[in-house]
């Protein structure tokens, strides 16, 4: 099983096997010294999110360590709960989820994977008692429309599953 090293409050994958067998079998991580990955590139070390790492290891595909001691991931709490939950059914639906950061989002969501095909989806994170402003929602479709994708605001409902709401421009 890949393991991972708890590193200041980063998670990194230093063998070279694993660091390969995470990005390629659902690119999971950033490789620290390849911008743009290709088969055969040496990918360690690789760098896992915090909720890249939690989503493997409830999977038992990732073991973590702390030095030589294996350790948990405690469970997120308030905002962070929103979203891994959203980060988790987005994964657990097939979808390759990278930050969204540089699309001024949570997530970008791509169907193959980052160097394949382009992310289709923008998705944001919202308290689902938090009152979008109409700006917010005018510059996510506007930010959206500009680089082709979709805007998806997402929260969780009364049972803490996922609810997603897409925005998409009308022609009148």
């Amino acid at each position: 099983m890949p393991r991972a090293e708890m590193v200041g409050g980063g998670y990194v994958v230093f063998d070279e096997d694993d660091a390969a067998e995470l990005y390629w079998d659902g690119f999971f991580g950033r490789p620290v010294r390849v911008a743009k990955p290709k088969k055969g590139d040496i990918l360690s070390p690789l760098r896992l999110t915090h909720h890249e790492v939690r989503y493997l290891s409830e999977r038992n595909k990732l073991d973590i360590f702390k030095g030589k001691k294996r350790i948990k991931i405690p469970d997120f709490k308030g905002r962070a709960r929103t979203v891994y939950s959203v980060y988790r059914h987005l994964r657990d639906n097939g979808f390759v989820v990278r930050s969204g950061l540089k699309f001024g989002a949570t997530f970008a969501a791509y169907v193959e994977g980052p160097g394949i095909d382009h992310a289709p989806l923008l998705i944001q994170t919202v308290d689902i008692n938090q009152a979008l402003t109409g700006i917010e929602v005018i510059r996510a479709g506007r930010l959206s429309h500009g680089i082709k994708k979709n805007f998806v605001f997402s929260s969780l409902d009364a049972q803490g599953k996922p609810i997603y709401a897409t925005l998409s421009w009308v022609r009148s």
